[in-house]
């Protein structure tokens, strides 16, 4: 028994085994593979291959086997299993549905499997559907091509690649994953469901309850009810009558529930177990509390005008009718209090920082108390829900601030400033409503009577029985006189304030309730209104009168508590008098420690910024403080202070407030180094992306000590490039194009846009623009001069495209260095290469089979891999454009012209074709008659076998190099990927975690891509050329086949002849006639009669041969005649093709070294911008290791 054996050659094995089993498997021929290579064979475009990540596929194990004692490896099923192999290759030429959202536009399409299994892809994820026996949703990581390197795949084919985030079979990881930690439910959450609930829910929800007592509520609160009367009419009453009629409603309501539930009610058994059934729903309701809450709710409107009216009766003879109704805080009594300061009030609190604590609870006090007013406070709970709201504010304390010590002195008088600065009218009713209409008893309720006997107190304070509120008064009204004038920016009245100060305190310190210490309810003094005034005069007069006035404490603790902003800060906010910014510096400088100075710079205002954030309304102070300054504290929107400094646009000194941030924040980091990734906000824009113009002055490019990924993409996808571009920052754009690490045409992963496209999409809106013009210029001749070959007198670039869907067809846009441009759909493309290989049968120029192998013309594909197919159909073009400029065959500038310009009449395919063969006809014929001798055939022939022979052993050698570029691409890919997850498994933190970013979101391609392409692109024009000199030789073999013919049939012509006859002309040739030549003799005969052919008794042939030698002669005379014919005109096609071949064959071997030689040029920049990149990256991690050690 015999056995075949294949050919098996193994090459470097893939990291990603689903990869490897389908592009490197040297079992293809077997199951389970065999099937899936002959599909894919067979129109590989029809397919899109779903990759999962390496590591799961290496490390992670199949989910069926999650219960065995031997689990399988994934990887195993990628050679094992040939469902798991089909389940993951999709149709996309063929989808099974397609529907599109009509607000957002995106694309849900539906695809089958190899195996009839079905995916939907959504917004760059994929749902398994049917077939699969686990419904997932896997992330899509990147999109791709993947070039093939295998035999048994078409040469040079491309296969559509989307990277997902696990298989969609699922996986298990190799370590059990924590169980989530359980959600422990509040115990306040069922108390929340509670209050939520009302009695006019109840009645809503619960239609029973609602037909048994409606009626009699909507009788009870009608304002016909004569029975009560009382509250309806605005007349002068004592409060106590109010608060009876409010008893006596609530009574009646309560008894409206009784009734209901009355035995005489016909109704009353279902209204019973409902309502039991309402208790048993919310256990600890209080249907008492929800009643009078109803009640409330229906009769709050008359209740409170009654309030309003009698508080705001004249208080004549209330101390005698009504003491109850007494109002104390008028309007203008408000308005004489208005600028009370808390220092004023005796508390016995003297520190600074415990001051702002007590200030920023009285302002946050003032904002909760003013609720009272609004209009959705309508009844006592909410009212005392807000002033228990308030309590809680001014006692409680903050966390992470020092804690004051709240007694009772201390708490009246944060209430005094809580009740004057809030400004409520009619706050006696509001607290008289609180304790006489509550829903509650609070009788013996300790905090509730607690809060009531301290804002009587207060208003018992404010009353005419007490004195005290007159020196409040005063106080007030000196603050605001000394306020005023600063606010006002009067000096003199400033001057003379402070001289009466003066003589009363000469060189002693103001005792802590002077009203130069007065501060409002934000916690500003009067230092803070003369740095707002922003006139120094004023500042200095108060500064500089008496040290002991504002020691160093004042002014570092100085603050307004709601923006929690120092001094400092607000004088750089309100852009004060440099002066006084200078002079505050200074003090702070030479007065408080080298401690004290940092944390002052770096305190933190609500929005988390520090003074360093606000440095660019002064940027000259950067060299005082700037070493003080923590260039790293990031704010609420992750700015850092030197990122704050870069996105000031508009300031009138941007590049040296760049140039002064920068070389602060190196000066300081010098020694460690910049970490420029803690300079990144919440959007991943970096400090490039923000940066308006200056990069020379920041030195972040060039200086070499700056670890700067220049080609970082912020959340939009965006690389600076882009940004720079996209916003017209034209100084910017050229000094990153001299950075030799940008990927200039580097995509985004997202929607894959390059700098093309955003350029594309500025010029919708700025084409006009000079600036627009010049960015334009300066990207397209770095192009020219970086990716397209130097000393080309003509050129063309296809530079993007877009889709129109009016033609539903994708147009390139082409422009070459003289600035013509031009849009070319994909259609007339395709006719422009067609009949260009038309006219030239036998170039090197790739035919329409080889340049759109890898399109798919007219084959759809998935949604997400529409911007990648085009952009890699422009670089085919691009590459097309840039070998014709070593090639002669071609007529460069008419070729170049047809994507330039548009046609007013297009010409038909089918008439072009007809105008181009007739041409090829005329060039043809014009070469005359042509004659060859079987000499000369050979020596043809030999020239061509020899290069043949040649070309064949070329293409063999080159094909094997080729196909090692090409893995060596996917290589390269691998040892980053595997390098990448080791250094983030490295870190302590993540070293057990199987979550984290996949290598495979970053783009999967390698340098030596770029070679390969010049490799397959060279291969390409050799196969071309090998077609052509094939088809020579086959028309030389044809030649041959017809010369021997002729010979043939002269032979049998011979021996048919009369020898005298033979004899007869041989001797008219040797008597001065004509020699016979390979026309006369071999190859040609003289034309003979059609008559003499026809006529039997004619011509010596009657006398010596019969019927039948007769017709044989005439057959054989035809026949020769025929081929003399077709021979000639084989004679003119070989000299036309040999000419053309052998012209083709010294332009190839001048083509092939200088667009090799370009390519390798290109390889080389590429890879030593991407070791550059790559040295960048490792360098930072190591920076950030030994920051960390």
């Amino acid at each position: 028994m015999t056995s075949t054996y294949k050919s098996i050659s193994y090459l470097p094995i893939l990291h990603n085994p689903f990869l490897n089993c389908i592009f490197n498997n040297p079992q293809y021929f077997k199951s389970p593979l065999k099937g899936v290579v002959d599909e894919l064979q067979s129109n590989h475009t029809n397919f899109t291959i779903l990759v999962p990540p390496a590591h799961v596929l290496n490390e992670y194990y199949d989910p069926t086997t999650e219960s065995s004692n031997s689990k399988t490896p994934l990887k195993e099923l990628c050679y094992n299993n040939e469902d798991f192999i089909r389940s993951h290759i999709i149709n996309t030429a063929s989808p099974v549905s397609c529907t599109i959202t009509p607000i957002s536009k995106e694309q849900s399409v539906i695809y089958n499997t190899l195996n009839n299994k079905q995916v939907l892809i959504k917004n760059r994820i994929i749902y398994t559907g049917k077939g699969f026996r686990r419904s997932l949703k896997l992330k899509t990581l990147s999109i791709q091509y993947f070039s093939s390197f295998c035999d048994y795949f078409p040469k040079r084919s491309k296969f559509m690649i989307i990277y997902i985030e696990s298989t969609l079979f699922g996986g298990i990881p190799p370590r059990k994953m924590l169980p989530p930690l359980p959600q422990v439910r509040e115990s306040n959450e069922t108390k929340k469901d509670i209050d939520s609930v009302t009695f006019e829910k109840l009645l809503r929800s619960f239609p029973l309850l609602s037909k048994a007592v409606s009626d009699k509520f909507y009788r009870l609160f009608h304002h016909n009810n004569y029975q009560f009367r009382v509250l309806r009419y605005k007349n002068r009453k004592k409060l106590s009558h109010i608060k009876l009629e409010f008893q006596k409603i609530l009574q009646e309501a309560f008894s409206i529930i009784s009734d209901s539930v009355n035995v005489d009610n016909p109704n009353s058994e279902q209204t019973y177990n409902l309502i039991n059934h309402i208790i048993s729903m919310y256990p600890g309701i209080d249907l008492n509390k929800l009643v009078h809450e109803y009640v409330e709710l229906n009769l709050y409107d008359v209740l409170w005008s009654q309030l309003i009216f009698q508080f705001n009766c004249p208080n004549d003879d209330k101390e005698t009718y009504d003491p109850e109704a007494f109002l104390i805080l008028t309007k203008e009594k408000y308005e004489k209090l208005s600028c009370l300061s808390l220092n004023q009030l005796d508390i016995p609190v003297n520190e600074p920082w415990l001051m702002n604590e007590l200030h920023e609870r009285i302002s946050l006090g003032v904002q909760e108390f003013e609720k009272l007013t609004d209009s959705s406070i309508m009844n006592s709970a909410a009212k005392t829900q807000v002033v228990y709201n308030t309590f809680r504010i001014l006692t409680q304390r903050k966390s992470g601030t020092v804690d004051p010590v709240i007694n009772a002195d201390t708490l009246i008088g944060l209430l005094i400033m809580v009740i004057i600065h809030s400004k409520i009218d009619n706050i006696e009713a509001h607290i008289y409503y609180i304790k006489h209409f509550n829903s509650i008893d609070n009788t013996n309720d300790g905090q509730f009577n607690y809060i009531m006997s301290n804002l009587d107190a207060v208003l018992f304070h404010f009353s005419k029985k007490e004195s005290g509120y007159l020196d409040l008064i005063e106080n007030s009204k000196k603050n605001y006189e000394t306020w005023n004038a600063i606010k006002n920016n009067d000096l003199e009245k400033v001057e003379s304030i402070l001289k009466l100060v003066k003589n009363e305190y000469p060189d002693t310190e103001l005792p802590e309730n002077h009203f130069i210490k007065s501060k409002n309810i934000n916690g500003e003094s009067c230092l803070m209104f003369a740095v707002k005034a922003k006139r120094y005069d004023i500042y200095d007069c108060l500064i500089n009168s008496d040290p002991n006035w504002i020691p160093i404490d004042s002014i570092l603790f100085e603050k307004n508590v709601m923006t929690n902003q120092n001094l400092l800060m607000c004088a750089l906010i309100e852009e004060t008098d440099d002066k006084i910014i200078d002079d505050l510096v200074d003090i702070i400088l030479e007065n408080a420690t080298l401690d004290e100075q940092i944390i002052y710079f770096n305190m933190t205002d609500i929005s988390g910024r520090s003074v360093g954030h606000y440095l660019f309304h002064n940027y000259k102070l950067i060299s005082k403080i700037g070493p003080l300054i923590d260039w790293e504290k990031k704010d609420n929107n992750s700015h850092t202070p030197l990122f704050s400094l870069c996105r000031c646009y508009d300031h009138p000194e941007y590049v040296e407030l760049i140039e002064a941030g920068f070389d602060c924040v190196y000066k300081k980091y010098g020694e460690t180094g910049v970490d420029y990734d803690k300079h990144v906000d919440k959007s991943g824009n970096t400090l490039l992306h923000v940066l308006l113009r200056g990069i020379p002055e920041s030195k972040m490019l060039s200086n070499r000590d700056n670890l700067v990924n220049v080609n970082q993409l912020n959340q939009r996808c965006l690389s600076p490039l882009m940004v720079y571009v996209k916003y017209n920052r034209l100084e910017n754009l050229k000094e990153v194009l001299k950075d030799s690490r940008l990927d200039f045409l580097g995509e985004d992963f997202k929607n894959h846009y390059n700098v093309f496209d955003y350029l594309s999409f500025s010029a919708l809106k700025s084409t006009k623009s000079e600036k627009f013009q010049n960015i334009e210029n300066v990207v397209f001749d770095y192009y020219l001069q970086n990716y397209f070959p130097h000393g080309a007198t003509e050129n063309v670039v296809a530079l993007n495209a877009k889709y129109d869907g009016g033609k539903k067809d994708w147009l390139i846009f082409f422009k070459n260095g003289d600035g013509f441009c031009n849009y070319k759909s994909l259609r007339n493309i395709k006719q422009i290469l067609y009949l260009t290989k038309l006219r030239q049968p036998l170039s090197a120029f790739p035919s329409e089979e080889a340049f759109w192998k890898n399109y798919g013309f007219g084959i759809s594909t998935s949604p997400m891999f529409h911007k990648v197919r085009i952009n890699r159909l422009i670089d085919d073009f691009n590459l097309l454009f840039e070998g014709l400029t070593f090639q002669e065959s071609i007529n460069r500038s008419e070729f170049f012209k047809t994507f330039l310009t548009e046609y007013s009449q297009e010409t038909s395919i089918l008439e072009s074709k007809r105008k181009i063969s007739e041409q090829l006809d005329m060039n043809k014929q014009s070469l005359g008659e042509i004659t060859y001798k079987l000499s000369q055939i050979q020596e043809i022939e030999y020239f061509l076998e020899y290069s043949l022979s040649n070309f064949q052993k070329y293409a063999y050698l080159f094909s094997r190099l080729a196909k090692l570029v090409c893995i060596g691409d996917s290589k390269q890919v691998d040892c980053k990927n595997v390098l990448d997850t080791i250094i983030y498994r490295l870190n302590v933190t993540t070293v057990f975690d199987d979550i984290f970013t996949y290598p495979e979101v970053n783009n999967q391609a390698g340098t030596l891509g770029v070679a390969r392409e010049y490799f397959y692109w060279i291969q390409t024009h050799g196969d071309e050329l090998l077609n052509g000199i094939q088809k020579l030789v086959s028309d030389i073999n044809s030649w041959k086949q017809m010369y021997y013919a002729i010979c043939h049939i002269n032979s049998e012509l011979r021996q048919m002849e009369p020898h005298d006859t033979v004899l007869h002309d041989s001797q008219e040739n040797s008597n001065g006639q004509e020699p016979l030549s390979r026309r006369d003799s071999s190859l040609s005969i003289h034309p003979i009669p059609e008559e003499e052919l026809e006529d039997d008794s004619l011509g010596f042939l009657s006398n010596f041969v019969g019927t039948s030698k007769k017709a044989r002669y005439k057959k054989l005379v035809v026949e020769k005649s025929e081929t003399v014919k077709n021979i000639m005109k084989l004679n003119s096609e070989i000299k036309w093709s040999h000419e053309l071949i052998a012209a083709e064959i010294s332009d190839f071997l001048k083509f092939r070294t200088e667009f090799l030689r370009f390519g390798m040029k290109r390889y080389i920049v590429e890879e030593v911008k991407k070791l550059k990149q790559r040295n960048t990256e490792l360098s930072k991690f190591i920076f950030l290791v030994r920051k960390d050690k």
